[in-house]
């Protein structure tokens, strides 16, 4: 009994050395030819045991975080604009040459008036070149107050010359501007309806300056029907704008 036990014991290792063989022969067989079998995914104890976990200390990557990383900007969705469509150019139409600018036509100097027919009314006064167009109120001699903001009609002027003075801020603006501008000029109109309703076309002769107490020349009365215009000139109104107006119809 003994050598037979010894000749199993003998023999076993011989066996499953023919099994294995005969198996790993199968797989490959069924694998294909030219196939490989796939690497073994079992680590060697050996490996694993080499290998050392990450520390929680190791420190984080350089850099900018990402948006992801970031709360509440990774769902900040911006809409962008739908894409702009050029027109659709018609190619069978001839393109439009540009006209050139034409040139704005200057405004007449003096404006062409007819006595009686243009300018109707009572006390009124108009001179459309300084853009004055204003009524006219009485301002008798003495009057202890001074003038508003209108246009008076001063009552110590001596015959045939219509006084009418108004302040440099107010009604007369215009002739004061003219004047300080340079603007003013020789053969300007000014239409006057006096309180009966009579119309009346002056041109402008003369202008100087004078102090407020020179200007008995003003007022005094004239050989031909007149119109004086007077206003303030000055930082301070210091000076009186005399103006001197001849009648033409």
């Amino acid at each position: 009994m003994a050598p037979r036990t010894a000749l199993r014991r003998s023999l076993l290792p011989v066996l499953i050395a023919v099994v294995i063989a005969a198996g790993s022969s199968v797989a490959t067989s069924a694998l294909g030819p030219g196939a490989t079998r796939p690497a073994s995914t079992v680590t060697s104890p050996s490996i694993a045991h080499a290998t050392t976990p990450l520390s929680w200390t190791t420190p984080a990557p350089v850099g900018p975080p990402s948006i992801a990383s970031r709360p509440g900007l990774a769902r900040l969705t911006l809409a962008l604009p739908p894409p702009i469509k050029s027109p659709a150019i018609d190619r069978t139409r001839p393109t439009p040459k540009p006209q050139p600018a034409r040139a704005t036509p200057r405004p007449p100097k003096h404006v062409s008036i007819t006595v009686g027919s243009v300018f109707k009314g009572r006390n009124h006064v108009w001179m459309p070149s300084l853009g004055i167009n204003r009524s006219v109120s009485w301002y008798a001699c003495g009057t202890p107050q001074a003038p508003g903001l209108g246009v008076y009609r001063w009552g110590c002027a001596g015959a045939n010359n219509v006084y009418l003075l108004a302040h440099a801020y107010a009604a007369f603006k215009g002739l004061h501007d003219a004047y300080v501008g340079g603007r003013l000029r020789k053969g300007m109109l000014a239409t006057y309806a006096d309180g009966s309703g009579r119309v009346r076309t002056y041109a402008v002769v003369w202008w100087r300056l004078t102090t407020p107490d020179n200007g008995a020349f003003a007022y005094a009365a004239q050989s031909r029907p007149s119109m004086t215009l007077q206003t303030c000139v000055g930082s301070r109104n210091q000076y009186r704008l005399i103006v001197r107006l001849v009648a033409v119809g």
